[in-house]
């Protein structure tokens, strides 16, 4: 396993570089040729990890931010600068234009449909509700309603927070309590393990890596396709494009379409995942 794991990780190394390399020759190239090299502004939140996050060398690093990158390797037309911001100032900076992408594991609302673009999907989510089991003893969620009265932790615009606040919309009579917070995950998780709360809605190959790390006493609950689909709609999260910039759009689902075929997208999840969470490419 370990053997494995460090062939992986030299493999995962090894695509980096060439990324690095793939779009530094695209750039020169572009340049060599005449052809003006447009300058795309991204931001993330730079959380939650890994899919983005800051390490230890003050790097802006993670699974979404190596594939936009790998993705902007194979467009030489563009040079792509990634800036990081408070997650809640994403969207006004995709308002004004500041920013062209917003690259923070998205999914699609009805809401984000109307105001902005939205790239091909770069990532199959799958959701668990974390809870102590101290505190709940279900062994799966069928239904929001199971956990009426308890506490769902949460930033108040993240998607997963926003389909609990839908539930309680449409079901006053079973309300779920929510307690808004700007805390990293681990923070939220480790106060649903001393008791502070009773559950969060996260990413499934995200709490795997946390707790491989972190060895929370908590359970992750499977939930129906029914909740499933309250979460977030569908299994997909994306790139979050500022109206205005269709070309721009259609040069990323190129590129990822790219990335996807030749493996690349495949190599990245695994290097912060373990495993494969690459959708399927466009036709």
């Amino acid at each position: 396993m370990k053997k494995r794991i460090g062939i992986q990780m030299i493999a995962a190394a090894a695509a980096v570089l060439a990324v690095t390399s793939c779009a530094k020759k695209n750039a020169d190239s572009a340049k060599a040729e005449g052809k003006d090299v447009k300058t795309v502004y991204a931001v993330t939140g730079g959380m939650p990890r890994p899919f983005t996050y800051v390490n230890e060398k003050n790097e802006l690093v993670g699974e979404n931010i190596e594939l936009i990158q790998a993705i902007f390797s194979r467009l030489p037309q563009y040079k792509l600068v990634i800036e990081k911001t408070d997650f809640s100032s994403i969207f006004a900076g995709l308002d004004s234009d500041r920013y062209q992408i917003g690259v923070n594991n998205f999914v699609q609302t009805e809401s984000r449909k109307e105001k902005y673009l939205f790239s091909d999907p770069i990532f199959r989510n799958r959701y668990v509700i974390v809870v102590n089991p101290g505190k709940i003893t279900l062994d799966s969620i069928e239904d929001f309603s199971q956990l009426s009265g308890k506490t769902c932790v949460g930033d108040a615009a993240a998607n997963v927070t926003t389909s609990v606040k839908e539930y309680n919309d449409a079901n006053p009579d079973k309300q779920i309590k929510i307690q808004y917070t700007e805390a990293d995950l681990i923070s939220q998780l480790q106060d649903i393990e001393a008791g502070k709360y009773d559950f969060l809605i996260i990413d499934k190959p995200m709490y795997g890596v946390y707790n491989e790390q972190y060895h929370f006493n908590l359970k992750p609950l499977e939930v129906s396709d029914t909740v499933s689909k309250q979460i977030m709609g569908e299994p997909y999260s994306y790139l979050i494009i500022s109206k205005g910039n269709e070309q721009l759009v259609q040069d990323i689902n190129k590129g990822l379409a790219e990335v996807i075929k030749d493996g690349t997208s495949k190599t990245i999840c695994e290097k912060y995942f373990g495993e494969d969470y690459t959708p399927e490419a466009q036709q």
